[in-house]
């Protein structure tokens, strides 16, 4: 008897791994949870300047200096499948988002925090690149990947509340 493997929706994965990078606390977690997410050749475009993905890791490993934690709320999300009877192989992504991340930084008793506010839209595509798993596990490599990454964000202080 086999079971067969619910992969979630293509907004839920994308959801999924930005959370993950967004959350990593370590140049190690950041650079595995972007290999999850992006193919080695992704085309990326943060506010209209493409960018490389090396670039991109070091834009998002200077807005993590001195994270100590970051919570994520999406505020939207939208998918479009490139094939409706396999919608959550393969397709495009929109999503929208606010993290407030807070800093090893601390002043006056609470750390120094930061919000980012920003616009996702991904084409998702599967990549055959990836090695399958070993031929004595059984799995299924989820082999879904960003090609294509283009972001609009704005990363500021955090804007107090008004009592």
């Amino acid at each position: 008897m086999s079971e067969a493997i619910v992969l979630p929706s293509l907004s839920q994965w994308t959801k999924n791994h930005l959370t993950a990078i967004i959350q990593a606390t370590s140049a190690s977690a950041l650079n595995a949870s972007l290999d999850a997410f992006l193919f080695k050749d992704a085309v990326i475009t943060v506010n209209g300047r493409t960018v490389t993905r090396a670039e991109f890791t070091t834009l998002l490993g200077g807005e993590k200096l001195a994270e100590a934690a970051a919570s994520i709320s999406f505020a939207g999300a939208v998918e479009v499948p490139t094939n409706p009877k396999s919608g959550e192989l393969a397709g495009s992504v929109g999503v929208f988002f606010t993290a407030i991340i807070a800093q090893a930084i601390v002043i006056h008793d609470a750390p120094v925090e930061h919000q980012l506010t920003a616009s996702i839209n991904v084409v998702i595509e599967q990549d055959e690149s990836l090695p399958p798993p070993p031929h004595n596990i059984r799995g299924y490599t989820d082999r879904r990947r960003v090609k294509v990454l283009n972001e609009v964000v704005l990363n500021g202080p955090l804007v107090p509340k008004s009592v």
